[in-house]
Parts: C-alpha cells; sequence; structure tokens
C-alpha cells in the first residue's frame, strides 16, 4: 500500500493492494500497521498540542466528515479497516456506521466494528489502547450494475485504519472535486457524533445541499481557538470558511470577559494570512437551555444511561469576570463588526437561527445540550438556506 500526495485540493490517493481510492475530508494521513490513518490536523501541529493532550490527539483522529471516493462497476465492496471506539474514562464513546453513496444516494449504513477501544482520562494525561481484534471487514452489498461512482463515509466519531479494499470488479480512485472547497471549525455540535450516521452531521447536510466540498474540523471539546488550528486552516486552499465557536470556551471556562474577543481576533488574523479575501463566516452557539447566563465549569449528571450537561459555575462570578454563552454571542458579534468596518470579507450568523428558545418544543437535546439526529438534519438545512442559499450571506451555486 502506497499513498500519493495529490494537489491540495484533490486529497490523496492510495494505492491499496485491490485497488486505489480517493482520501477526502482529511488534513494528513498518520502511517499505522497495514495501512493509513486519516487526520483532521496535520501531524506537524501536534508537537503543539498541550501536555495532557490524548484527548485532542482522540478527537482529531477521529473521521468526522473523512469519505473515500472511487469508480467500479462492482455491485459487492469490502473494506478492511481497523476501528478504534474512545472511551473517556468509565464512558463509552459513541458507535457510529459506514455510509456507502453510490451515484449520489445513500444505501443502507453498516454498522462499524471494534477493533480496539482507546481509553483515556478525562483530564487527558494518559490513554490507554485496549486492542479486541487485529482488523475487520465491512462489507457493503448490492450497489448496482454497471459503472458507478461510490463514496463512502467513514463514521464520525471513530478512528478509523484504512488496510485494503476488495471488489467483484476493479476499483480505481474517483477524479478530483471540483466543486468550492469548505473548511468549517467548531466543537462538538458540528463534530455530531450524537447522530447515528455520518451522513446525517449538519456540516455533510448543508454540503450536499449546497455542492460544496467540505472539510469538517469539529473537534468535540476541542474548539478553543488554537493558533495551530489556525494555521492548519491558512495552509488549506478554500473558497469559503466558517467558524462555529463560544460553546467550549464558555464550558471549559478557558477564557474569560476579557480574553475572549482578542483571542478571536488573533485567530482570524493568523487565517487571514492565508486567505486574505476568502469569505469567513463566524458562528456564536446554539441554544443552550438553562446555562445560558451561567459560566462554567461543566457539569454532568448520571442517570442511568442518560447524561446531563449543564454550566455548573457560580452565576456571581460573572460579575467579576466570568465569560457566559449569552455574553459570547455579544462578543463574537461585536468581533464580526469591528472587521467589517475596515472592510473584511466577513460575516456572522447568531446560532440561535439555528437552534434558538423558540425550537425547544419542536426539537430536543437529549443530554440537555447535543442535538439529535432530527435537530442536526434541521441545523444543516437551516445553515444551508441561511449562509449559502440564494439570499445567504455568501450564496454558493452547484458545480
Amino acid at each position: 500500500m502506497t499513498g500519493e500526495t495529490a494537489p491540495a485540493t484533490s486529497g490523496l490517493v492510495v494505492e491499496l493492494d485491490g485497488g486505489s481510492v480517493l482520501l477526502e475530508g482529511h488534513l494528513d494521513v498518520m502511517t499505522v500497521p497495514g495501512g493509513v490513518r486519516p487526520v483532521r490536523l496535520p501531524l506537524d501541529a501536534w508537537k503543539f498540542f498541550p501536555p495532557a493532550g490524548e484527548l485532542l490527539g482522540a478527537t482529531v483522529s477521529s473521521a468526522s466528515g473523512v469519505r473515500i471516493l472511487f469508480d467500479t462497476e462492482a455491485q459487492q465492496i469490502q473494506l478492511r479497516v481497523r476501528c478504534t471506539r474512545l472511551q473517556y474514562d468509565e464512558l463509552p464513546g459513541p458507535l457510529n456506521t459506514f455510509v456507502a453513496e453510490v451515484s449520489g444516494i445513500d444505501r443502507e449504513p453498516v454498522e462499524a466494528p471494534v477493533d480496539a477501544v482507546r481509553r483515556i482520562t478525562m483530564l487527558g494525561d494518559k490513554a490507554t489502547d485496549l486492542p479486541r481484534g487485529e482488523s475487520s471487514l465491512v462489507v457493503f452489498d448490492g450497489l448496482g450494475a454497471g459503472s458507478k461512482s461510490v463514496t463512502v463515509w467513514f463514521p464520525q466519531g471513530l478512528i478509523v485504519d484504512l488496510l485494503d479494499i476488495t471488489a467483484t470488479a476493479p476499483v480505481r480512485a474517483s477524479a478530483p472535486s471540483t466543486a468550492a472547497r469548505w473548511i468549517h471549525h467548531g466543537s462538538s455540535i458540528s463534530h455530531c457524533v450524537e447522530t447515528p450516521h455520518p451522513t446525517g452531521t449538519w456540516p455533510v447536510i448543508a454540503a450536499r445541499r449546497a455542492g460544496l466540498h467540505l472539510v469538517n474540523l469539529g473537534f468535540g471539546g476541542q474548539c478553543m481557538l488554537d493558533p495551530f488550528v489556525a494555521d492548519a486552516i491558512a495552509a488549506q486552499p478554500a473558497d469559503i470558511i466558517s467558524l462555529k465557536v463560544g460553546i467550549n470556551i464558555v464550558g471549559a471556562r478557558s477564557m474569560d470577559q476579557r480574553t475572549f474577543a482578542p483571542a478571536l481576533h488573533g485567530f482570524l488574523d493568523r487565517v487571514r494570512r492565508g486567505h486574505p479575501d476568502t469569505p469567513i463566516v463566524l458562528a456564536s452557539s446554539i441554544f443552550w437551555p438553562g446555562s445560558e447566563d451561567t459560566p462554567g465549569p461543566p457539569g454532568l449528571e448520571f442517570e442511568g444511561e442518560n447524561v446531563r450537561c449543564f454550566a455548573d459555575g457560580d452565576p456571581a462570578d460573572v460579575a467579576k469576570g466570568a465569560l457566559t454563552l449569552a455574553q459570547s454571542r455579544l462578543q463574537i458579534e461585536h468581533v464580526v463588526r469591528i472587521r467589517q468596518n475596515v472592510g473584511e470579507n466577513i460575516h456572522y450568523l447568531d446560532g440561535l437561527e439555528l437552534y434558538g428558545p423558540g425550537d425547544t418544543e419542536r426539537f430536543t437535546l437529549p443530554d440537555g445540550l447535543h442535538p439529535d439526529a432530527v435537530l442536526y438534519a434541521e441545523m444543516g438545512k437551516r445553515w444551508a438556506e441561511r449562509v449559502f442559499g440564494p439570499r445567504g450571506l455568501v450564496p454558493m451555486t452547484a458545480t
């Protein structure tokens, strides 16, 4: 197996024993026994991770938005993979599916195997790999006769090692996409591990509706305005960039009223080094019932298999400078307004337009913070209309 780097806009052609595939949605690949592991930050950036960086490393290694593309006449495809499930202390991480998209139509999802478990402490200072098996076959059957283009979307909450492909007919890497390229960075609400299928994440839904080529840098719990993330975005080609920020910083209490807006300016300045004129959409957080005006740190309550997430700080600390989610929206809008005033191509989307107080009777947040599959689908539809639609912030036309 070899990997041949194509131009940055066309991903990576991976030559497997059974054929070639085009790998998309990643920013780098890690060589692993027998294959490659797509990761969503360049490996050169990992040296800048915090000392207790195991959570961040696992999160950027999970495969949200990652997919392979190939052309074939085969009616059955078998992928040899090694899937690693994440576990946070005693709390198991999500299990998502693989989905094959055949000539633009999704086929029945296929359950992802668990070949290993990576157990990570909540502080992120230790990680232990617990292997269960060497690898597994993921089988996509009934793909139809004749020549076809196939996209296989990887499970967004798992680490996936691509080892091989076998089929009933030759498999050849698809030609690179010519669609406009959208890079999105956000939190767990952009990572979307709560929806069972990788095609059910709101960024994928929005990208498909607008006909865009997506790179999803949704990092659960890790959207902290890290400089190395800004540098990674700056180094990538992009026709549109979006940032959905606030919830992780407020929840972790990693910044306050004094530091948040300057840090956001600094992040944007680094992105602008590579994209001086590219349109940027800066979005604030969706509604967090009961925690809008309470600072972090986060609180968790367990009731059987159910978890409730909430802001667990002292409201009295707001008068001392602690940042709340409601305040973060005002600061984000302020940052956009300041930069628009000097002519920057930047736009603000209020996260309450994606899910706000008026939506609570129609849609639910099962753990008090994260949407379910139905709400993620609605968010993808609303983003596509409000951002990419004909009357949107940055109208985009499918090509």
